[in-house]
């Protein structure tokens, strides 16, 4: 099964990375595969949560309904959807560094289905947390910005 793991270093608080970053409605702002999310995309992802999310990957679009199965705020997120190829599996691991950073990890399990869909994958995961990387430093994460977040 392919892996694709990719992490970053921001100046933000490990608790608003990991609210922004599992918060699914904010998956389209930053996620290139996301093109829309619904169900429960307006807080801080939690365990049983269902999210039905369309994505483009390899030039491919599909609907997918994740499963959240693990929850440990504001440490470690993993949701799963199962495809026709077989499972899928995100994780969010977040580890908090000195001086008020977090290190944010996303980790990818996916089935084989060729070397076009693995390198979409990889390159959607570059782009995804760059463009994360970005809307934490222009402060996308501060409680002010998103007051529905902050509760």
């Amino acid at each position: 099964m392919p892996q694709v793991s990719d992490d970053i270093v921001t100046d933000r608080p490990i608790e608003a990375v990991f609210d922004f970053a599992t918060t699914a409605g904010y998956w389209p702002r930053w996620h290139p595969a996301a093109r829309r999310v619904e169900g429960t995309v307006d807080r801080p992802a939690r365990v049983g949560d269902r999210i039905l999310e369309q994505v483009t990957v390899a030039a491919v679009e599909n609907t997918v309904t994740w499963t959240v199965v693990a929850c440990d705020r504001p440490r470690r997120l993993e949701f799963s959807t199962d495809v026709d190829a077989g499972r899928v599996r995100i994780g969010y691991d977040l580890t908090a560094l000195t001086g008020g950073r977090t290190r944010f990890r996303r980790t990818v399990d996916f089935p084989d289905l060729g070397p076009a869909f693995d390198d979409a994958m990889r390159a959607q995961s570059v782009e995804g947390l760059a463009n994360l990387a970005r809307l934490l430093a222009e402060g996308a994460a501060d409680p002010a910005a998103h007051p529905q977040n902050s509760g």
